[in-house]
């Protein structure tokens, strides 16, 4: 008798341990992400993953590097609906932000944007460089000389995906084509439409055909990322692509 008892209560035990090492495992997700700024506004998503179709208030800050000093503080709510974000489960997608941030009035410098969801920071901070530094993050005169020399396919639909389950399934870290895959290098297509090992360049990135899926039809293109918010971020777009010779 005492010999059962002390079985079911090693039992118990594992269940617990067991238990706790599932909250830990899934008690990490992301619950806010800066997009690329649009012409000087901060966009982005938040949200609460515990309650995923609730609007939340987020807390976004812009320091100059410099100084330390706070130039702005936004607390805006997360309710502009976007479409990849419902796409990829993100609650009902209602939990998009832009910031109109006053760029012309600060001087020149180097300034950091962080944001927070009831405390929890976003999965990545921006930097924006106001002044001269600016102009030479711009190659005008090399995106303008490359396409010259490749003969254009057309405009694409561009999506972007990684090896994950959810985007990859279980291909994982395989290519249709055996290569594995890189960002900036690897690409999707419909091999009906552009065949394996095509060079690519698509906004001045040169990319490989290497890879191919079941909704990747036609005049559409989905661009590899190391991870799974990367691809998110990408969303859908349209892009003029080029024929690399």
């Amino acid at each position: 008798m005492r010999k059962s008892k002390v079985l079911w209560t090693c039992l118990m035990l594992m269940t617990i341990l067991l238990q706790s090492s599932v909250i830990i495992t899934y008690a990490e997700p992301l619950n806010g992400y800066f997009d690329q700024m649009e012409d000087g506004v901060i966009v982005g998503w938040g949200w609460e993953p515990d309650s995923p179709n609730t609007i939340v208030p987020i807390h976004v800050t812009v320091t100059r590097e410099e100084t330390s000093q706070i130039v702005g503080d936004f607390h805006p709510n997360a309710s502009i609906y976007r479409e990849d974000l419902s796409e990829n489960q993100i609650g009902h997608g209602m939990h998009g932000f832009r910031i109109q941030m006053d760029w012309d009035s600060l001087p020149d410098g180097v300034y950091r944007i962080e944001g927070q969801v009831n405390g929890k920071s976003f999965g990545n901070a921006l930097s924006y460089v106001k002044g001269e530094p600016a102009p030479a993050k711009e190659p005008v005169v090399q995106e303008a000389a490359l396409p010259t020399a490749s003969r254009s396919l057309g405009t694409f639909r561009t999506t972007g995906y990684c090896s994950c389950s959810r985007c990859s399934g279980k291909w994982g870290k395989r290519t249709s084509t055996g290569a594995i895959p890189r960002s900036n290098h690897t690409v999707a297509v419909d091999p009906k439409v552009i065949p394996y090992g095509t060079k690519l360049m698509i906004n001045g990135v040169v990319y490989t055909a290497e890879d191919c899926g079941s909704g990747v039809n036609g005049k559409h293109i989905d661009i590899y990322y190391d991870s799974h918010m990367e691809a998110l971020r990408h969303g859908r777009r349209s892009a003029e692509v080029f024929l690399v010779p």
